[in-house]
């Protein structure tokens, strides 16, 4: 969901996962600081954590509503010079979270991104990350299974991504860097819940592999995504 602050007019990605249900909520703008408003998606008496109903427009603090973030405008510890998970993006412009640390690798990505016009947000830690995807809906996720010292058997971004409700997760390309599967195997990638494997070897030609993937995706997807715009489903 897109909410846009009423004093500054920032525009904010929110994923609808992470959205409270059937209440309004407040938030603090991180461009102006101001406080923002959000009203419910759907109509109806909402109920906080503590069971007792809430009227929908009640403004609540965050930290009260069971299934909400604990807040937005949060201070994150260990996250450096991570200020805010929410992030301004202008409309309809493309973005990818980067979760790749190899100097090297880091260089072809993100050269890439920029060639494909791509915004980059850069996470630092897999803690940042989380943080980010929590609070933000990316077009695409550059995923080295090395990323912080992980491995591909034991990969916490990975594990959180793969659950993610379909509603969320259809709309996120995700790619992951191995160095153990071969680039475009299309099987090891189902297996791992992702929708491409670049290995590491051929990271240096990142930007016509991401083409290629992303161009088949929509080919397979189209007519599934024409068919849920007709019928009204998010």
């Amino acid at each position: 969901m897109r909410i846009q602050c009423n004093h500054c007019q920032a525009v904010f990605n929110i994923a609808d996962g992470n959205m409270p249900r059937n209440r309004a909520f407040t938030a603090t703008c991180s461009k102006c600081k101001q406080t923002i408003t959000v009203q419910p998606q759907q109509g109806g008496m909402g109920s906080d954590s503590r069971g007792k109903d809430t009227p929908v427009g009640v403004d609540l603090s965050l930290s009260e509503v069971g299934d909400a973030p604990t807040a937005i405008d949060a201070d994150f510890d260990g996250a450096g010079a991570y200020d805010s998970p929410l992030e301004v993006l202008e409309e309809g412009a493309m973005s990818a979270l980067v979760c790749v640390d190899e100097p090297e690798r880091f260089k072809a990505v993100k050269d890439a991104l920029e060639d494909l016009n791509y915004y980059s947000s850069v996470a630092s830690s897999v803690k940042e990350a989380l943080s980010k995807l929590r609070y933000n809906q990316y077009d695409l996720v550059m995923l080295d299974e090395e990323f912080c010292g992980e491995t591909s058997e034991n990969n916490t971004i990975l594990r959180y991504l793969q659950p993610m409700p379909m509603s969320a997760r259809r709309s996120i390309f995700l790619m992951l860097i191995s160095n153990q599967i071969r680039t475009l195997d299309n099987l090891l990638a189902f297996s791992k819940s992702v929708n491409a494997v670049i290995n590491v070897n051929d990271v240096p030609k990142v930007k016509l592999v991401l083409e290629r993937a992303i161009a088949d995706h929509r080919r397979f997807y189209k007519v599934y995504i024409d068919l849920i715009k007709t019928i009204g489903i998010h």
